[in-house]
């Protein structure tokens, strides 16, 4: 039989783990900076501890760990923008009339990040100017959000094409704007954690992405800038995956893939249930 662990073992064990980690991202972040004369350096790294999610019928949210090396000086700053897959959205404003709410205008916005964590070492007015950061961008103002709205004010879901672009200096579109901020942050997709970032000795950085119930499967990209004294001097790149997995991505894609026989396969459904529980009720 083998020697039974001790605890100095176990954490002698761990110890030296976590010194192979840092290890790891110290080599990474000299390899990073090795390139050929005449590039542009790169003094930035990023991985995340797991980048293949998977959602399955127990899925209720996860967490996962942003970190990775730089090399920085003491006043540096990071700033970690997560962006999920682009969708459109429909907006409705409703107004009382004659005691009853009514949608009278619908609003389509297009190409919207489906899901938009931005995490920081400061807040982001320390960091840069509001107008360094849209260049960067950084922020819900460089998403370049397009607004479309139905001439008719309908609340139907399509447009059948009648829809003219809203121009971005009008009052209506600002509200809009705000409402769409509000709305994607009370769903948990959107969000802006400011000194959220750790860092350790100028060099390495960590910060935990908390993913929702209702995190929509995707590409996710995982952006990380360097920013010293308002600029932004290095920017690096990965990618993350978000899927459905079991029982609940085989109907997502059948669903998605034959829409009309799965309407029909729930319709015959329902009426099966609704005889059933109807045959059942009357034998009691």
């Amino acid at each position: 039989m083998g020697a039974k662990a001790t605890c100095p073992d176990l954490f002698r064990l761990r110890t030296l783990r976590t010194g192979l980690v840092a290890a790891a991202l110290v080599a990474a972040l000299i390899c990073a900076s090795v390139q050929p004369a005449g590039a542009a350096p790169n003094r930035v790294v990023a991985d995340l501890s797991d980048d293949l999610v998977e959602i399955n019928s127990s899925y209720h949210g996860t967490e996962l760990l942003l970190f990775g090396a730089y090399r920085g000086l003491p006043g540096d700053d990071l700033i970690l923008e997560v962006r999920g897959p682009s969708t459109d959205l429909l907006q409705r404003r409703k107004e009382q009339k004659a005691g009853i709410w009514i949608n009278v205008e619908t609003f389509r916005w297009l190409n919207v990040p489906s899901f938009y964590h931005v995490f920081s070492t400061r807040p982001l007015a320390e960091i840069a100017p509001s107008q360094t950061l849209t260049e960067s961008g950084v922020g819900a103002a460089s998403l370049g959000l397009r607004l479309a709205r139905s001439k008719g004010g309908g609340g139907s879901h399509h447009n059948d094409g009648d829809e003219s672009p809203v121009s971005a200096a009008t009052a209506s579109t600002d509200k809009q704007n705000a409402g769409l901020v509000r709305n994607m942050t009370g769903l948990g997709l959107w969000a802006t954690r400011t000194s959220s970032v750790k860092t350790q000795q100028d060099m390495l950085y960590r910060t935990a992405l908390s993913l929702p119930s209702n995190v929509p499967p995707g590409t996710y990209v995982v952006r990380v800038l360097h920013f010293r004294d308002g600029v932004a001097i290095s920017e690096s790149k990965t990618d993350m995956k978000i899927r459905k997995a079991g029982l609940s991505a085989l109907i997502y894609r059948f669903a998605h893939d034959y829409s009309l026989f799965y309407g029909l396969f729930a319709i015959a459904f329902a009426v099966a249930s609704g005889w059933l529980a109807a045959v059942a009720f009357r034998r009691n």
